[in-house]
């Protein structure tokens, strides 16, 4: 298939890109147009997949940049934690995935064959902060009431608009995503060397992860098993709490992990955002269990081993 990625230049974009290509489907990145960018430099640092510039706002610049697309995965979206959460700063994240997957959808409903399957991000956020022994799946209703539960359920109803034209969607609720050279990881790592690491808030917090490698071989998963529809989660089978994550990549390191990160310090920096990291929710991936697809990473120690071996 011939697959358009918005978010193609961040951090799961870059890793998912040469995973379609394995995978032989056509990737088509939609760049957001900007002074001095060009795609053929894009398409030289990623050989095999192609480039389009695009305004994500702009409907007819989306339609152009889908043209020939069979297939679209929607990964874009402004990092929640990029800024002390302030009302127009919650405005730009609302707007950078509700604003920007309403009109992707509508510019796929446009289009003279509308493509066969949108695979939209959402977030483990949508669940809510829970209890550490309370375990989430897809069928779980009863939903958060917090921002970020917002948020995601109003991103997940945009993108679930794209069925009317008889788009299959898929939701993929994104747990913390473990990585090199970004992710939870790369924020992580500086302090940790430096021998100032440690657990965040009480540590007792559910963090719901997933290898980075994993999520860009389950993207490619759903795209093609067409039983695949609806929410996802895109967490590993065995979450941990932050206490656990943070000793074992200190332990991954070879460094110390005991100077934990105050919550009243995460809130005097990010206000109501603080609550991303103090918080958590156990979430398991029971669709892709049931649909067979296979982890390779499936517990922390594996997924550490792997990127820092």
């Amino acid at each position: 298939m011939r697959v358009a990625v918005t978010g193609a230049t961040g951090f799961l974009g870059r890793v998912l890109l040469p995973h379609l290509l394995t995978a032989g489907h056509e990737p088509v990145a939609l760049l957001r147009a900007s002074p001095g960018r060009e795609p053929a430099a894009f398409e030289a640092a990623i050989p095999g997949a192609a480039a389009r510039l695009y305004d994500p706002l702009e409907e007819r610049s989306v339609c152009a940049a889908l043209a020939g697309c069979d297939a679209v995965v929607n990964l874009a979206g402004e990092n929640v934690l990029g800024s002390r959460w302030s009302t127009a700063f919650l405005e730009r994240i609302r707007r950078s995935r509700i604003a920007t997957t309403r009109t992707l959808v509508t510019a796929m409903a446009s289009l003279p064959q509308a493509p066969a399957v949108l695979l939209s991000a959402s977030a483990i956020g949508i669940y809510g902060p829970r209890e550490a022994e309370e375990a989430c799946t897809e069928a779980t209703t009863n939903l958060g009431h917090d921002f970020l539960a917002v948020l995601c359920r109003d991103w997940e109803a945009a993108a679930h608009a794209a069925e009317s034209a008889g788009t299959r969607v898929v939701c993929l609720r994104i747990g913390v995503v473990l990585g090199r050279g970004g992710g939870a990881l790369a924020k992580m790592e500086r302090p940790f060397r430096w021998g100032v690491g440690g657990r965040i808030g009480s540590g007792h917090q559910v963090m719901s992860w997933i290898h980075v490698g994993d999520l860009a071989r389950l993207i490619v998963f759903c795209l093609a098993d067409g039983g695949v529809r609806g929410p996802v989660n895109a967490t590993a089978p065995a979450p941990v709490t932050n206490r656990e994550l943070t000793r074992a990549f200190a332990a991954a390191l070879g460094r110390p992990a005991f100077l934990p990160v105050p919550a009243l310090a995460l809130k005097a920096l990010f206000g109501r955002g603080a609550a991303v990291l103090t918080t958590g929710q156990r979430v398991l991936p029971a669709v892709l269990q049931e649909r067979g697809f296979a982890f390779e990473h499936e517990t922390l120690a594996a997924a550490l081993a792997d990127l820092y071996p």
